[in-house]
């Protein structure tokens, strides 16, 4: 069980004493739909501006079904026309917060919603799949309404060796993934479960569970154009060679003021944006091996299988880029290297940045995960190599799909990542 979401005791039983809808709550939530019925009332605590708050259960007839929804939603034997949840927040206007719609959630029909209302918090459970099933947990704050944290689990059902367990805080942008290690075998179906205190995040868990920092593909617009000049702000957090949000796989920590930090986004499904901040690559003499200046190198998976998570290293491909763009073919699976677009920049605390827009030519280049590595070096040596999953002979040992994540669901935009000025930056 994620503790991130968990974290405070929840509760669906409604108190006795709390009130119903009033009249103009009933209408503004109803309107002119004559089969809305109004079921239980959670209480949900007060707000932070002291506002009682309260969350409504609204049933809905199969006469006012969604419109993408022919046969209505599952209700047991029956069918109808949904639930939905209601916001009373003091004497604001009611908002509603979800609509669900059961149709199976995937064609073997097993899709459930479970939902839990406790002080300032609504937690929604759903799961639902064919062969590969899904289950996602979503942890929202009410006032102001946003998601908070989110877990995921993906699993084939007829596949014992996959299985991967998804946790994203929305509050840090943090994104941390479990596989199984496809590599054993009769490890159960289903999802690897989050460690529990006092065992940690790590890249390898046990001997049958990897972990690592999917690259984080952030709510940007359809075919959004980051312009050249652009600092990735804050909205990915970054991974530095001190250890922070990824693997020192080889060689010491970096010292805090001696750390560079590297930051990456996805955008669609063939292009990354690597941002470094390194203030020792200035000192490191040019010339000689790339291996020993400093440089990032992309794995990229190639697995056709879509069921392994641990691949060998002939399914991977390695690709070398040097801070100033050049590319260096790595080992592995051969495939046409990526183009490099390089601009320097200042980040959001002004210190300077070495920005670098990979684009591979096959549309679908990075559908099998990617793991991220930079190599610091000193002295034209290197001494440190910091990734985004754990390494064995010399390859990674999980390659994570590029995680997308959207806005924090709200009626506005916030949480989404937007270019202000010279900064792409998640608007509050």
């Amino acid at each position: 069980m994620n503790p991130l979401l968990f974290a405070v005791g929840l509760s669906m039983l409604p108190l006795a004493a709390l009130a119903v809808p009033d009249a103009a709550q009933t209408a503004a939530i109803c309107g002119t739909r004559t089969t809305c019925k109004v079921g239980k009332t959670y209480d949900a605590g007060k707000s932070h501006a002291g506002a009682p708050l309260s969350v409504v259960e609204i049933h809905l007839g199969l006469s006012e079904k969604p419109k993408d929804q022919d046969q209505g939603c599952i209700n047991g034997s029956a069918r109808d026309g949904g639930v939905e949840y209601w916001l009373l927040d003091g004497n604001a206007t009611p908002k509603q917060v979800l609509q669900l719609c059961n149709d199976g959630y995937g064609s073997s029909g097993v899709g459930e919603d479970e939902v839990e209302v406790g002080p300032n918090r609504l937690i929604h459970r759903q799961s639902g799949g064919s062969a590969w099933r899904w289950s996602m947990d979503i942890t929202y704050s009410l006032a102001p309404f946003r998601a908070l944290t989110e877990q995921d689990c993906s699993y084939h059902n007829g596949s014992e060796r996959s299985g991967t367990l998804t946790v994203i805080d929305y509050r840090t942008r943090m994104v941390r993934a479990l596989a199984k290690d496809s590599t054993r075998r009769d490890l159960g179906v289903g999802c690897p479960s989050w460690p529990k205190p006092p065992q940690t995040f790590a890249a390898r868990i046990d001997a049958e569970t990897v972990g690592a920092y999917p690259v984080v593909a952030p709510g940007l617009p359809g075919k959004a154009s980051i312009p050249a000049g652009t600092a990735l702000g804050n909205c990915v957090p970054g991974m530095t060679t001190a250890g922070d949000n990824g693997f020192v796989v080889w060689g010491k920590p970096a010292a805090a003021d001696q750390a560079a930090e590297i930051r990456t986004i996805g955008v669609g499904s063939n292009s990354l944006i690597v941002q470094v901040f390194d203030p020792a690559a200035g000192a490191a003499p040019s010339g000689g091996s790339w291996i020993h200046q400093p440089h990032l190198e992309v794995w990229v998976g190639r697995n056709d299988e879509q069921i392994n998570t641990m691949l060998p290293l002939g399914q991977m491909t390695q690709t070398g880029i040097t801070l100033d763009g050049v590319v260096h073919r790595g080992v592995g699976k051969s495939g046409a290297p990526p183009s490099v677009e390089r601009w320097v920049a200042r980040d959001e605390r002004s210190r300077p940045v070495t920005v670098l827009r990979l684009v591979w030519p096959d549309e679908f280049a990075l559908i099998n995960g990617v793991t991220v590595v930079y190599s610091q070096a000193e002295a034209g040596k290197q001494v440190r190599l910091v990734a985004t999953a754990g390494f064995a002979g010399n390859r990674p040992i999980y390659v994570p799909d590029v995680q997308p994540l959207a806005g924090s669901p709200s009626t506005s935009d916030s949480g989404l990542c937007r270019v202000q000025g010279s900064l792409l930056v998640v608007i509050d």
